[in-house]
């Protein structure tokens, strides 16, 4: 049984672009205030968010000034809310440096894996592959899909 599960941004901007939601529907009808985020995913969720919302790049759309337009428009408060934001500190280099040696992670990645790690968090969603190897070596159940919910 899970009890907390980390939740990368690839689950997040594919709920909220309509596609593959059938696992966010899920973990939010069973988990509610046991899913988990941290800075990394929250960024990387808003710069889709706005890209996708603003019809544009994310840096277009700051360069027109269009950006609080946006958000006053479709408020992601309420949503994000739903999840809790777990700090970041400065135990997490060299756990970030080791994850990204040895399995080839690029940066946010690796700080996803190693917040979970570091918060005693033993489950990611997430529908990147690159999360495979890591989460496999690291004995973290990975949840790409409905049917890996136990």
């Amino acid at each position: 049984m899970i009890s907390k599960l980390f939740l990368d941004s690839s689950v997040l901007v594919e709920y909220t672009k309509n596609n593959r939601t059938a696992l966010m529907d899920h973990l939010l009808l069973t988990m509610p205030g046991m899913l988990f985020i941290n800075s990394i995913v929250l960024s990387e969720y808003m710069y889709h968010w706005l890209g996708n919302n603003g019809g544009k790049s994310p840096r277009s759309l700051q360069q027109s000034r269009k950006i609080g337009e946006i958000i006053r428009s479709n408020d992601q408060a309420v949503f994000l809310s739903l999840f809790v934001v777990l700090p970041v500190d400065d135990r997490i280099v060299p756990v970030c440096l080791e994850l990204m040696q040895r399995y080839n992670l690029l940066p946010n990645d690796a700080l996803i894996i190693a917040t979970a790690k570091l918060h005693g968090i033993d489950t990611i969603a997430s529908f990147d592959a690159d999360f495979l190897p890591a989460c496999e070596g690291e004995r973290i159940q990975l949840i790409r899909e409905i049917t890996d919910v136990a």
